[in-house]
């Protein structure tokens, strides 16, 4: 499998399915604490998440505008995109974000559970579950698939820096 086929197909299935789920658990939050009114665990949870949401979407970013258009045209022996950071720095912080997401995920669900039992609550404990377990797949494609063919191209390319 090519660089490129194996981040398109982490777009398709992992990136499009985060896309999903963030709004919609975000959703899922706002309608929980207004059934729970003033609850303090709540904002909690809305706090985390939305930290652990916007931390994604901005490393979504990221891969989708620079590292894997970069790794594909190093694959094919073309100049790859201008980056406006550095590439080897930031695969080192995403890595990071990686482990920070899934702890956070996981925190969240603990955080949930701990709320008073209503079908909402259920749902929305399934919801957080169902992305934490995804982006235990997610990741460990990234951390041992794409990131350790990405070193290797950017150094065949000749490149630390783009």
């Amino acid at each position: 499998m090519t660089f490129k086929e194996l981040t398109d197909s982490i777009v398709a299935v992992h990136h499009s399915f985060l896309r999903r789920e963030l709004p919609a658990i975000s959703a899922q939050l706002e309608d929980l604490a207004k059934d729970l009114r003033h609850g303090n665990e709540i904002s909690e949870a809305q706090s985390l998440f939305k930290k652990v949401r916007d931390k994604v979407e901005a490393h979504l970013k990221d891969e989708e505008t620079t590292l894997f258009p970069t790794g594909s045209a190093l694959e094919l022996g073309q100049t790859p995109p201008q980056a406006e950071f550095d590439l080897l720095e930031r695969l080192a912080s995403m890595e990071k974000e990686h482990d920070n997401c899934g702890s956070s995920l996981k925190l969240l669900v603990q955080m949930l559970s701990q709320l008073p039992a209503s079908n909402l609550q259920k749902t929305l404990v399934t919801s957080v579950s169902a992305l934490s377990q995804d982006m235990d797949e997610h990741v460990r494609k990234e951390n041992t698939e794409v990131h350790p063919r990405f070193l290797e191209l950017l150094g065949a390319g000749g490149k630390s820096r783009s």
